[in-house]
């Protein structure tokens, strides 16, 4: 810094001046968007295991869907669209025999998991719940 300083002043007492250069005038920046950058929530859930599933329910803002004889694994991919607010879940699994494991992402990031396993000819239950907010 001290040699600009210099280098400044010795052009100035030689009479001469660095010459100057005007920056081109800046281009305006696109206005920010109040609308979120991501237009909806994905949820996906899935279910590994050697588990036999007798049972699965999976509901979303009760909304309730049912399945028998599940064989896994078994995922389910839901599109939630922004702006809908708070958004509640439940995976109950009905299992018996094996080991199984669940987890649930919420756009891509893990949210819960849950695991178990059983005998064969025990009945087991299984819960996987969580929410989301906009």
């Amino acid at each position: 810094m001290v040699a600009a300083v210099l280098g400044a002043g010795l052009l100035t007492a030689c009479g001469q001046t660095s010459p100057t250069t005007t920056p081109p005038p800046a281009e305006a920046a696109p206005a920010a968007s109040s609308a979120p950058a991501q237009q909806e929530h994905r949820l996906e859930v899935e279910v590994t295991g050697t588990a036999t599933l007798t049972s699965l329910a999976f509901t979303l803002d009760a909304e309730v869907s049912e399945e028998t004889a599940v064989t896994l694994p078994w995922r389910k991919s839901v599109v939630v669209p922004y702006g809908a607010g708070r958004h509640e879940w439940t995976l109950t699994l009905q299992h018996t025999g094996g080991d199984m494991a669940a987890t649930a992402t919420v756009n891509g990031k893990l949210v819960t998991r849950t695991g178990g396993g059983g005998s064969a000819g025990s009945n087991n239950t299984a819960k996987l719940s969580g929410s989301f907010t906009d």
